[in-house]
């Protein structure tokens, strides 16, 4: 009996929904990673595996011992874990980048070196072990710095520090958020953010959008919202792609989705990372087919399963705008959440998030996965969008009870 063709999708929480769903409308057999068996991925895909998305000799063995029995064609990087997913390509032959290059887009301060290197335009940075290593690179850079976790996601163990006192907690709180033990310090640059969408194929940079990124909570460099697409005017766009497409060259990145972190600065656009993966934080899930109707995902899996790629996906059919936005209740334990489904009434909203569930405690928001929920909103332009999200927010009620 010959099986489906089927593809390991790496990562099963709420973002990695629509990946499952999009495969599976792929008519392939979905199966899904993740160490937590409450994933919410695994209601909709075919074969559920509970495994650490950062296990990657684990997959690795799955993948070998059930590569025949399910028909293994690809493997898709749903959250940050190119690593992994590059360890089941390489042991399956099947399209991907190397391990090399995977380890790189997945460790900052390997990346920052050889953009640093390239001359590619990035803000200085050094990886430090010790306090005494992380007060000379501070002194040598100045404040403010900020500093990382070197191979971590959504800001864990990033703080923004304003002098020598805030050190030593910080860089704590960044090796412990880091496999290595390691933590960045780079220094601090001023400007707004773009989250960049990519995709490489057979040589070409295919350019599908970029989003405006909107942060808050500091010293803690959580994003409060992204609006899709961006409102910069495309010369500027243009002077981001070129740095991207530099960036990700510079990586050795040749095949598949380039994800950037840019910032405009006053000396012109910066790229501050470059996982190899498709956004998260619902931007290539939702917002970018809300608001232009491309399909980066569907793109992608695609081209993971062998098929050349589908340039229609990536064209835009229309031109709306899409936003994003946290909420953000009070600290404590949650008493009671009302008024979700009267905010879903509104026209235009898409989608609301919930994180957390009664019962649960809010912890103070110190990164991206502290994040409470999401709603996310459509209409003809920024304005109609936020008008209608305020509106949503005000009809949410999120009673806790102070910690």
């Amino acid at each position: 009996m010959t099986h489906n063709k089927s593809i390991i999708i790496v990562s099963a929480g709420v973002m990695q929904i629509p990946a499952i769903l999009t495969a599976k409308s792929l008519n392939l057999t979905v199966i899904a990673t993740d160490r937590s068996p409450n994933a919410a991925g695994f209601r909709y895909c075919d074969i559920p595996v509970i495994l650490d998305s950062k296990d990657i000799n684990g997959h690795i063995d799955f993948a070998l011992r059930n590569k025949d029995k399910f028909n293994i064609q690809g493997a898709f990087a749903a959250s940050d874990v190119a690593v992994t997913v590059a360890g089941i390509t390489q042991a399956l032959n099947l399209p991907g980048i190397s391990m090399d290059v995977a380890i790189r887009s997945n460790n900052k301060s390997l990346m920052k070196e050889r953009w640093l290197n390239d001359k590619i335009p990035t803000p200085f940075g050094v990886e430090v072990t010790t306090l005494k290593e992380a007060i000379q690179v501070a002194n040598i850079i100045g404040f403010p710095l900020i500093i990382k976790a070197v191979d971590n996601a959504a800001s864990r163990g990033s703080m923004k520090v304003i002098d020598l006192k805030q050190i030593p907690q910080a860089l704590e709180n960044a090796k412990f958020a880091s496999k290595t033990g390691t933590a960045i310090i780079e220094e601090y640059v001023y400007g707004n953010e773009q989250s960049v969408e990519t995709i490489i194929w057979q040589g070409k940079h295919y350019h599908i959008g970029m989003a405006d990124r909107n942060f808050g909570y500091h010293p803690y460099h959580i994003e409060i919202s992204h609006v899709d697409p961006s409102e910069l005017n495309s010369d500027i766009q243009k002077n981001i792609y070129e740095v991207v497409d530099s960036a990700a060259d510079s990586l050795g990145i040749d095949f598949g989705p380039a994800k950037a972190d840019m910032i405009l600065t006053s000396k012109g656009p910066m790229i501050l990372e470059m996982p190899a993966r498709l956004s998260g934080g619902f931007h290539s899930q939702y917002t970018t087919p809300l608001s232009t109707g491309q399909d980066p995902i569907r793109a992608v899996l695609e081209i993971a399963i062998g098929l050349p790629l589908t340039e229609h996906h990536l064209i835009p059919k229309f031109n709306k705008t899409a936003i994003c936005s946290g909420i953000f209740p009070k600290t404590g334990k949650i008493i009671s959440i009302d008024g979700v489904d009267k905010a879903l009434e509104i026209d235009g909203i898409e989608k609301i998030i919930i994180n957390k569930s009664v019962g649960d405690t809010i912890d103070d928001y110190i990164d991206n996965s502290s994040r409470f929920g999401w709603i996310i909103g459509v209409g003809k332009d920024k304005i109609d969008v936020d008008t209608k999200i305020a509106l949503a927010k005000t009809l949410i009620n999120v009673v806790v009870e102070n910690k």
